[in-house]
């Protein structure tokens, strides 16, 4: 029964057998020439579900006419109960402006026959209860109607999630790609350059960062396959924070060639996991911009820690290729990493340099909590 109610066609199909049976009583209770209304009432249910697109107006009028014609000559006594039907079916729909006025006509159809005085029982209390009927299955196919909306407003819902799910788990796979390939290959090309310059005059130097560049190249081809593996796995857990990377991606980026000013000041120590990550992040992503865009391989790193946050900020002189603020897969995901800590995120010119800056708490509020 509620599936019936849940799918469109499945509920006219069953309000057609429901009514035909209705119709066959009707058709059983004439006298005299009243089958002749009945017999005509019996098909109307059955075309609407053969068609789909039917008019409302349409199908009440084919079933109420003889209806009323048969009540009214007293010749037919149950036909109102295919009219209940029907106008449930028309309710359940899109109603418009003339399906409207032939269901208010239905409503008050019982109390046409009243008027007449024909017969003794819509004398009576009849036509009430007939229009009371006829008035519940107007409400009763209004909520089928409501319930459909529903559904597919859930479906739409469910629809837009889905793909909202999907762009993000993109925008993720997106960022975690970028950092680890532009980091590794940044670092890589900053030992190429240095190997081009130093070819001629210093060999031994070259071949140095050839395997240097080799080296990190590797790694990061091992990095990536490992990431792709957790993803294909369905584990998007970021990799743990070791201790001293920090320093070590520091070291990286000098022993390519990248001169680098780094001050730590106040209390650096004893932060959360999630904190480190991501400020880790922050500099891998401002170290490898400094490598694609900055005039020379120069960057000043101020570290400052105090009670409750870690203030970083990374500064270099602006390049003829410096993107400009917002923009760029990897500064936007920055924003968006840093904000799911609570913290706040700045990448901008600032008097022909430019600066990252990143404010992170030392503790987690919902972590902690």
């Amino acid at each position: 029964m509620l599936s019936l109610l849940r799918d469109r066609d499945g509920f006219v199909i069953g309000a057609a057998m429901l009514g035909t049976g209705m119709g066959l009583l009707n058709l059983a209770y004439t006298s005299d020439w009243g089958w002749v209304p009945a017999l005509a009432i019996i098909p109307a249910l059955i075309v609407r579900a053969v068609w789909r697109s039917m008019p409302g107006w349409l199908l009440l009028s084919w079933i109420l006419a003889p209806t009323l014609v048969g009540d009214a000559a007293v010749v037919t006594q149950s036909g109102f109960m295919v009219v209940v039907v029907a106008l449930a079916v028309v309710a359940a729909g899109p109603v418009r402006r003339p399906d409207a006025v032939l269901m208010i006509l239905s409503l008050v159809s019982p109390f046409l026959v009243w008027a007449l005085q024909n017969a003794s029982w819509s004398r009576g209390i009849g036509a009430w209860i007939w229009c009371g009927g006829l008035l519940i299955g107007w409400g009763f196919g209004h909520v089928v109607g409501q319930q459909w909306a529903l559904i597919d407003e859930l479906d739409r819902t469910r629809t837009q999630l889905a793909e909202t799910a999907v762009a993000e788990d993109r925008q993720r796979v997106a960022r975690d790609l970028h950092d680890l390939v532009g980091h590794s290959f940044s670092v890589v090309l900053l030992h190429l350059s240095g190997a081009r310059l130093n070819l001629a005059s210093s060999p031994t130097e070259a071949a140095e960062a050839l395997r240097q560049a080799e080296a990190v190249g590797r790694q990061g081809m091992d990095e990536l396959r490992q990431a792709l593996m957790l993803m294909h796995q369905g584990n998007s857990a970021p990799a743990p924070f070791e201790p001293g990377e920090l320093d070590r991606l520091v070291t990286r980026y000098r022993e390519a060639g990248m001169r680098i000013d780094l001050d730590v000041s106040g209390d650096a120590d004893g932060i959360d996991a999630a904190t480190r990550i991501v400020l880790h992040d922050v500099l891998r992503e401002a170290l490898t911009n400094v490598a694609k865009h900055a005039l020379a391989p120069e960057a000043t790193i101020r570290i400052e820690g105090d009670r409750d946050m870690i203030s970083v900020r990374v500064e270099n002189a602006l390049g003829p290729h410096t993107p400009p603020a917002g923009a760029g897969i990897g500064l936007a995901g920055l924003e968006h990493r840093v904000a799911a800590i609570d913290g706040n995120f700045q990448a901008r010119p600032d008097r022909g340099s430019w600066v990252v800056e990143a404010s992170l708490p030392r503790r987690l509020v919902r972590a902690s909590s």
